[in-house]
Parts: structure tokens; sequence; C-alpha cells
């Protein structure tokens, strides 16, 4: 185990024999253990979202279509979407996404079991880096915290490409760290390939996320000359180095083929863009991909929904980190500017930019989650502390539950209303079980059960929802078995995405009815307006299903709520085989 410049001597002073003061009384308890036991917990209720049989709206259906092309054409070098060369991020998630496909086959378990891994891999090296600084029992806390927020949860089964950005991200800081404490080539070799996979995977910006805490831990020691060390610039030479393999796939898709038309016109370079339009221009807003609409609170906002249920901890592990900086010994400081610089360096340049989404912020929480576990680790170990975190966490579990419950009961399906109740039945037995450790219940294990509950209503309502009422999962379901035919979909470019996830017939989006095949037969999706105004125009039409369904699964959460409860209005949906023949 590398030890980060002395930053392990709080390990043993920290240890507690397995004894923590629990309002008054010493009552036995090791937190390790009760933090691998909720960690484990919450891992099993999140993986179970894994086995949703449909892909979730928006973005992860583009990028499961994407990989796809590459998955069935061995096509390693080219995006393609819609049969169309795409230019927007980099490849290694479809890489990863398409390998998967190739190995288990095109499906929604294979498409988001890669995110969750790596979500895994993103906890392991959040373990690795507390542990380095505070020591096994934080380590645990913080991942405990890990897996435990929202919007990571969330993340790992909706499978973004932050999903993957995170776990490299953690694990190029974790060797990073290593290689600053010791010169090994191991350490220079793993962290200039997390580096580069990171950088792959979103771009160069996330070198700043990723080298943000060292700069700063070494401001604050006051090791500039590390800044042009041929050390660490072998490092960056290395990490850019193993990036190639964007560079060389873009040449071959773009520069080597000017004549391609992207954004509206010719000559765009590959390279250009992923060195610079993607990053930059969208920083600057000033690339192809434009977003005018920035607010320097956004995330700020959007931090008090996606971190819970631990907002109220880590407002307090600032604060006191802030408060006790100078009576702390140098290892200690030395991680808080580390987390913080990583954490609060990319937020602000996130908080500055125009282009802003909610996922972004996704690469920051487990530095978060570390200062929080750094915190709780402190707090669970002392009397001498205020209710405030107390009030604050019960009330919080208390939404959390209201929220959960409330929402099951509005939606009214007899699934969902089973399970919450069945896990607010097991936070009622763990608390009575636990009653005399009631600090590390309320403050730790009450929230994670409040948001497990809220977790599996949104997954499970969704799951359930999407599979009765959305277009792709039922049209596949009408076509499976019948006699094969090519599919087209008109005017539903996502739902032709989707359908061909699911079916292994040919499908096709087209916008206009003159791209309808004129002599073939071919089954088209359509809405039921949409059928009547082709009247005389398909030749031999046959109705194969009918249903009322909904083309768009994203949109607001009141939308979400209506179409759950099942007032929200749906499309009258086609299916008809077509024979240009007849």
């Amino acid at each position: 185990m590398a030890v980060v410049g002395g930053l392990r001597p709080s390990f043993d002073r920290l240890r507690t024999n397995g004894f923590y003061v629990i309002y008054g009384n010493i009552t036995p308890m090791n937190i390790s253990r009760q933090a691998q036991w909720l960690t484990l917990l919450i891992l099993l209720i999140n993986a179970a979202a894994m086995f949703s049989p449909i892909i979730n709206g928006g973005d992860s259906i583009t990028y499961a279509a994407l990989s796809q092309h590459i998955a069935l054409n061995n096509d390693w070098a080219n995006l393609v979407l819609d049969g169309k060369d795409w230019l927007d991020k980099p490849h290694m998630p479809f890489w990863i996404t398409a390998l998967s496909f190739k190995i288990g086959g095109i499906s929604a378990f294979t498409y988001i079991l890669p995110g969750f891994l790596f979500h895994l891999i993103g906890g392991y090296y959040t373990y690795r880096i507390a542990r380095l600084f505070y020591g096994r029992e934080t380590a645990w806390l913080s991942v405990l915290v890990y897996v435990s927020v929202y919007h990571l949860m969330d993340s790992s089964i909706e499978v973004k490409a932050e999903t993957y950005l995170t776990g490299f991200i953690m694990g190029a800081c974790y060797y990073w760290l290593c290689y600053d404490a010791q010169s090994k080539l191991k350490y220079l070799l793993l962290g200039a390939l997390f580096s580069a996979c990171a950088v792959m995977t979103k771009g160069v910006f996330t070198l700043i996320t990723i080298t943000s805490g060292l700069v700063c831990m070494w401001m604050y020691r006051k090791q500039w000359s590390k800044l042009w060390s041929v050390k660490w610039l072998l490092a960056l030479a290395l990490s850019l180095l193993f990036t190639a393999p964007e560079v060389i796939a873009l040449y071959r898709q773009f520069d080597m083929h000017p004549e391609k038309t992207v954004f509206g016109q010719t000559h765009v370079s590959g390279i250009k863009f992923f060195l610079w339009d993607s990053q930059f221009g969208r920083f600057f807003n000033t690339g192809p991909i434009k977003n005018t609409n920035g607010n320097p609170f956004y995330f700020v906002l959007v931090f008090l929904w996606a971190f819970l249920p631990w907002v109220a901890v880590f407002v307090a592990a600032m604060v006191s980190g802030v408060r006790k900086f100078f009576v702390r010994e140098a290892g200690e400081r030395t991680g808080f500017v580390f987390l913080c610089g990583s954490f609060f360096v990319t937020f602000l340049l996130f908080s500055a930019t125009s282009f802003q989404l909610d996922h972004y912020t996704v690469i920051l929480f487990p530095f978060a989650a570390i200062l929080c576990g750094k915190f709780l680790h402190g707090w669970l170990a002392q009397l001498a502390h205020g209710r405030a975190l107390l009030v604050a966490q019960l009330m919080l579990t208390l939404l959390l539950v209201v929220l959960a419950v409330g929402l099951s009961v509005y939606v009214a399906n007899t699934i969902v209303m089973a399970v919450v109740l069945a896990m607010l039945a097991a936070l009622l037995v763990y608390g009575y079980v636990t009653r005399k450790q009631l600090r590390a219940g309320v403050v730790l294990a009450y929230p994670v059960f409040g948001i497990a509950m809220l977790y599996a209503f949104l997954v499970l309502t969704n799951a359930l929802t999407f599979t009765a009422s959305s277009v792709a999962h039922n049209a596949n379901a009408q076509l499976t078995g019948k006699p094969e035919a090519p599919i087209y979909v008109y005017q539903m470019d996502i739902v032709a995405r989707e359908l061909g996830l699911y079916n292994r017939l040919s499908c096709f989006a087209v916008d206009d009815a003159a791209q309808l095949p004129q002599t073939e037969r071919y089954y088209l999706l359509v809405t039921g307006e949409q059928l009547a105004q082709m009247s005389g125009r398909l030749g031999h039409v046959e109705q194969v299903a009918q249903g009322r369904w909904v083309i768009h699964k994203t949109g607001t959460f009141p939308r979400f709520l209506r179409l759950a409860k099942g007032t929200e209005p749906l499309e009258d949906i086609r299916i008809v085989l077509v024979d240009g023949a007849k």
C-alpha cells in the first residue's frame, strides 16, 4: 500500500477498538461493519434496476444505438447514428458498450451492465483514495456515501458518459497520488492509462478534474517545482500518447474525408472538434453545439437534490474542515486541500459556463463523499456534538420516506406500493433493533433507507410504466414471431432507434412518406392520424396491431407521474404490414 506523502498517521490515531460513544453510553459497534452492510444493501437495490427490460429515454437510447452499429458491423472507428456520421462525444463509452453487446448480445441489460460495473470501479477507487488519506473506517463510510448518493445511483442505470468517466477519473486520481509519493513505473502507466481513457470518454477538460487536486496540494505544500518537473511532464506526455486510438479514429472518420457534411458544413476536422470545439467551444459557447441558458447557481441547486441524502453532512463537513483546518495534523490538512481542489475547481468551471446539464456534476461526487466520510467518522466517535445534524438528517429521512410513500399512493400501483411499504417496514424494524445506537442510525443508516425507498419507487415505477406504455417495447412484443420484413418508423426517430435495439429485424426511421419502399413488404409504425393521411398511397395495408402508447419517455416529473397513474394522454399508434407489390 502506497503512503501519500506520509498521509496515514491518522489511521492508527482514529482506531477506537470498536467502541463508540452513543448518547452517553459506551456501545460496542464496528462502524466499518455497519457501513459495509449498508453499502451491500444499497448496491443490491441499485443493481436490481439493471433487470429492467427497457432502456431509459433520451441520450441512453442514442448511445446504445451508436454502440449497436459498432457491434453489428465491427466498425470500431466510425460513430454512425441513423446511417449518418455522428460527431459529439469521443468513442470510449461506445467501445465499452459495443464490447458488452458483442459478448452478451444486444439488450437493455447488456447496455446497463458495463455502466454499473464502472460505478463499482468508481466506488473502489473512492475507497482507495479515502484510505490513503484517512484510514479504513473513513474509507468505508466514504464508500457508503458514494453508493447511496441519489444521482450516482441513477447514473449507474441511466448510463451516460459520466458513468464511465467517474470510474476513470477516480482511478487516475488514485494512481497519480501514488505516483506523487513513489515514482514507480506501474503508477505512471496506470495513471496515464486511466487519464487517457477519461479523455477518450469526455475530452481534454477531464484532465482539469484529474489534476486540480494535485495542483492545489502542491501549492499548499509550496512544491511549485512539480508543476514543470520532468516526472510530471512525462506523465502528461504519456497520458496524451495513450489517447492515440481516439485521435486515429477521428482522423479516419472525418479528417480523411473533408467532403463529409457535419453540422451543416464540409471540411470539418474531427480532431479539432475533439481537442477544442467539444470542450473549449462549449465552455465559451463558441462551438457548433451551444447553450445560452446558463445560470451561475444552477449546479448549486442541482447539488441540493442530486447529492441527497448527504447534503447536510457535506455542508457540516466543509464548515468543520475550514474551522479546524489549522489544528489538524499535516496529513489531514493535505487530504482536505486535495479533495476540495478536486471538487471545487471543476464545480466553479461548470458554474461559469453556459452549457449546463445536471449530470455533469456526477464526476465530482466521489470527492464530496470522501469529505463526508471523514466528517462522519469523527462525528460518530465523539459525544460533544450539537443536535443540528441529527435534526437535519432525521428531517431529511422523514421527507424522503413521505415522498416515497406519498408518491406510491398517488400512482396507486400495487407492486410499487408493496415494495415501498416493505422497505418502510424494514426501516422501522432496523430502527427498533438498533435503538441504542441512535446517533449512528439517525445520521448514517436512516437516510440510506430513505433514499433507497425513493430510488426504488422511481426505478420500479419507470420500468412498469414504460413497459406498459412505450411504443418501442410494445411494438417489439407485437412484432415478435411475425413474418420477417424490414420495419419503418414514421417521424419517430427515437422510437426507431430503440426498437432497433430490441428487435433483430432491420429498423429504419423515415421523415417523409416518399422515403418508404414502393414495391416490397414492410412493417410501418405510424400514428393513426398519419396513417389516415397516407390512405391510398401505401398499396395493400394490413393492420398488425394498434395501441395507445407514449412516444417520448423523457419530460417533466409531473408528466412522468401522470403517465404512471394513467392520466396522461397517449398516442394512437398503428403497426401495419404494407405490401407495395399488391
